[in-house]
């Protein structure tokens, strides 16, 4: 029989160790990252203070990432976009007060306010996340695409002048003027892709549940112009054949159909079909703006007595009885109750969650999603919107105001809030923390140590 030592004990002490610090440093480092603003569940929010500068608020309303950008956005994959306006006046408006002179110049910043990854002149990112690890960025009308590590995956030059790429999708394939790009950069699908009858086809639309939507284009012999869709798989083969007048993906595995001679009697109408192209309903369907199915498999339609909800299968699931409403995000919804009603936030089951004052609180959005993100929801108070006096606020499930702000507009036509001087802190040195972690630092603080002593120096009279 084997018997062990002291040493032996340790010995497999230690290895366990190792074992256990191994696999904790593994699953630390492997953990995923949101791959879409929608999913993510950073609890930082972004916000703006009184002088019009904005920054991220956590979920007790307090301000962790200080308030010193022109604009914030919603937090993806451990990165935020922030724009930072390099020589302290307001950017975002020619009306009212004077312009930038460098313009906007913008940033990715991590969850402590760190800069990752800052932007070279003239140059802005199309997208303000990252979609499924890439970013697009365009440089003088020449358009990129960024991957997560902040490496051009679709680099800029010359070639690309012009370029129209779409987003990243799930699939792993982005749409462009020229074919379907991978995550390599390289064109997996080309746009010379034959169709039903050998032709290239017109214009390419992005993937969703591993199908995309391709149109055809073409003449006949009398100079008559005709437009078809179909839709084609990740392997560039054709799934659905080019028939249909209009056809449009909105996920949960189906797409919105129209053919040319349905029998429905209904012009306006759509049908729902799976992406191999079988047909689960006939054009009965009443898209309401840009119509999708959100998560929990419900997408918002017009019927006879308003808006509601319908299922994958077309069946209605929350009766038609809304003036508006929006698709699902995190399994709720904002509705506008007709006749003076108000929004309501409703659940999966069409339940009030939340109702609003039905005179001057409208439901807004910074992110893409729509409802309650991560548990707040950000509602503009119109009140005072004669005087040009917007009061933004994040509140939570309860109704409860976790944080608010007021934007007072110069001008009818500016959206821009004008900025609201800061008395506690001396000018000078609140236009040089805008240019804290920018290439302009070092010049801005010699610039301001330069104004600091000419007031200091006593002028002779």
């Amino acid at each position: 029989m084997k018997t062990f030592t002291t040493k032996n004990h340790l010995n497999l002490a230690f290895k366990a160790m190792f074992v256990f610090a191994s696999c904790f440093m593994l699953t630390c480092c492997t953990a995923p990252l949101s791959q879409t603003p929608e999913e993510d569940t950073t609890m930082l929010w972004p916000a703006a203070d009184n002088t019009g500068f904005w920054g991220f608020i956590n979920e007790k309303g307090e301000m962790v990432i200080p308030a010193k950008y022109d604009r914030t956005y919603g937090f993806c994959g451990g990165k935020a976009l922030v724009v930072i306006d390099v020589d302290g006046e307001p950017a975002r408006s020619n009306i009212g007060y004077q312009a930038s002179i460098f313009g906007w110049h913008y940033a990715f910043i991590d969850t402590k306010g760190n800069i990752l990854y800052s932007f070279p002149e003239e140059c802005a990112p199309i997208d303000h996340y990252f979609y499924y690890g890439c970013c697009r960025v365009e440089c003088k009308r020449i358009q990129g695409m960024l991957d997560s590590q902040f490496n051009y995956v679709i680099p800029l030059n010359d070639r690309n002048y012009g370029l129209a790429l779409g987003v990243m999708t799930k699939d792993g394939l982005a749409s462009s003027t020229i074919g379907y790009y991978n995550k390599k950069g390289e064109i997996a699908i080309s746009r010379y892709i034959n169709g039903v009858d050998g032709e290239l086809y017109f214009h390419l639309y992005d993937f969703c549940d591993g199908v995309a939507v391709v149109n055809k284009w073409w003449y006949d012999d009398s100079g008559r112009s005709y437009s078809r869709n179909g839709a084609i798989n990740t392997k560039g083969e054709l799934v659905i054949d080019t028939i249909y007048r209009e056809l449009k993906s909105v996920g949960n595995d189906r797409l919105l159909y129209k053919l040319e001679d349905d029998d429905s009697g209904c012009w306006d109408c759509w049908g729902l079909m799976a992406p191999r192209g079988n047909i689960i309903t006939k054009q009965s369907i009443r898209e309401y703006g840009d119509s999708f199915y959100g998560d929990g498999g419900l997408m918002p339609v017009r019927g006879d007595g308003g808006v509601g909800y319908i299922d994958k299968n077309g069946d209605l699931q929350i009766p038609y009885q809304y003036t508006d409403a929006t698709p699902f995000c995190e399994g709720k919804a904002w509705v506008l109750v007709p006749n003076g009603g108000g929004y309501k936030l409703i659940n999966l089951q069409g339940e009030v969650l939340l109702s609003l004052d039905p005179w001057w609180e409208i439901p807004v959005t910074l992110f893409p999603a729509n409802g309650a993100h991560n548990g707040l929801c950000l509602i503009r108070n119109d009140k005072e919107q004669s005087s040009y006096r917007y009061t933004y606020k994040y509140i939570n499930l309860q109704g409860e105001v976790v944080y608010s702000w007021v934007v007072d507009e110069s001008s009818r036509h500016s959206s821009a809030p004008k900025r609201i001087e800061q008395a506690e802190q001396p000018e000078e040195d609140r236009l040089l923390q805008m240019f804290e972690g920018t290439k302009y630092y070092p010049l801005a603080s010699q610039c301001v140590q330069r104004r600091k002593a000419h007031l200091a120096t006593p002028v002779e009279r």
